[in-house]
């Protein structure tokens, strides 16, 4: 065999192989979430091997830009909810929810979005998943007697920082991103009520 023959035989092996590789990485997954208003509820859920490759499949192939990033982000968290509410009642929780005591199980309040999706967001960056944001504390802000807190990230190379807030959304629906400088700016009634994002 020819060394050119050998050689291009050597880069498919290797371009199969990582391939596979990258397929075979997606392991059964256990993400414990909470619920309940003020993570009253906590549970382990166990995904699939299959459950959590549609998951980071968002990620595939790998974001060029710390803003393509950003919206991978925002699908793999909105599927992950989806994924998550088949395995609990969160599928039943609802947008904008303020309700303590909900008739219908399952509600979040912006404590456990936030909180979830900072454990969504820190197991993707444990996975190699994101490699343009590392995660940061919480996003909190104050009016008042309104308070909300978001999930938060920074993009490394600038230091900007995003919040990622699911809040606004029924399970399932894409989180919201938003500038955290602008987020916090309670005199902007469009980060306070979010507008639709596509």
């Amino acid at each position: 065999m020819r060394l050119p023959d050998v050689f291009i035989l050597s880069l498919c092996f290797g371009l199969v192989t990582g391939l596979l590789g990258s397929v075979a990485k997606a392991q059964p997954q256990k993400v414990t979430v909470c619920y309940d208003f003020s993570c009253k509820t906590e549970q382990e859920v166990s995904l699939s091997s299959d459950e959590w490759r549609s998951v980071t499949g968002w990620f595939r192939p790998a974001p060029l830009s710390a803003e393509e990033e950003r919206e991978r982000l925002r699908q793999a968290v909105g599927w992950l909810e989806v994924v998550v509410g088949r395995h609990t009642p969160t599928h039943n929780d609802l947008g904008l929810n303020y309700e303590k005591n909900p008739t219908t199980p399952g509600q979040l309040d912006c404590i456990d979005e936030s909180l979830n999706i900072t454990t969504y967001m820190t197991l993707f960056k444990e996975q190699g998943y994101l490699r343009f944001h590392r995660i940061v504390e919480r996003a909190y802000r104050q009016f008042g007697f309104y308070a909300h807190w978001a999930g938060q990230i920074e993009e490394i190379e600038s230091g900007r920082r995003f919040v990622i807030d699911s809040w606004f959304q029924d399970n399932g629906m894409l989180p919201y991103v938003a500038d955290s400088i602008e987020w916090h700016d309670m005199t902007n009634a469009e980060t306070i009520i979010f507008p639709i994002q596509n």
